[in-house]
């Protein structure tokens, strides 16, 4: 009796170690495994967010990021003439947290997605062009149905704004007040933004 006492004592804190040791080895290959997705280029799928009204959710259906004009703006993914939102996160310089970067046309010319100070339009340009703004930190939150989503700051706060008849831009509600001070009479809508593979479709499920 006295021997499994002693035995319990001795193996009780190395199993609880062992424990540990697996547990911190298990997050750190989850970590490894977000890092390299990360790094890995992918398109951007847009959903209306389960809040937003049955036909802003069928409107908005099917629809992916581009990039056009320096902005990041809503498109039909059979839309020729738009080139793709195809990016993935860097280091931004001079700082400790990731930002986004994305191509711009064919010949894979990158520039910096960056959020306007001023309008909070979801924009991208050159490093000069970004770092007055706002960029990061940029990240991917993981859903419990395995979709992963775009963050700035540890928040889903985007939203789709149409800027004219079936034209939205993406804008950061900044303030989470639904761009009160910029909407001027436009429909803005709660969106989040799903990462796609390059070879998947881009059609998101339905919440």
């Amino acid at each position: 009796m006295v021997l499994s006492v002693i035995t319990l004592a001795v193996t009780a804190p190395l199993l609880a170690t062992s424990t540990m040791q697996l547990s911190d080895q298990a997050q750190k290959r989850s970590d490894q495994g977000q890092q390299e997705l990360k790094r890995q280029k992918c398109h951007l799928a847009v959903r209306a967010s389960p809040r937003m009204s049955t036909n802003r959710r069928e409107e908005l259906a099917n629809k992916v990021v581009v990039v056009r004009d320096g902005r990041l703006l809503l498109s039909d993914p059979k839309q020729a003439t738009d080139h793709p939102f195809t990016g993935y996160f860097l280091p931004f310089p001079e700082t400790q947290y990731d930002g986004l970067v994305t191509t711009i046309n064919n010949d894979n010319f990158l520039n910096w997605v960056y959020i306007d100070t001023t309008t909070f339009q979801l924009k991208h340009g050159t490093r000069a062009d970004a770092q007055p703004q706002l960029t990061g930190p940029m990240d991917l939150k993981l859903c419990k149905n395995g979709e992963r989503r775009l963050t700035f700051r540890d928040w889903e706060g985007f939203v789709a704004v149409e800027e004219s008849p079936d034209r939205w831009a993406l804008y950061f509600d900044v303030h989470d007040d639904g761009l009160e001070d910029k909407r001027l009479g436009k429909y803005v809508v709660e969106v989040e933004l799903i990462r796609k593979d390059l070879d998947d479709d881009h059609h998101p499920h339905s919440s």
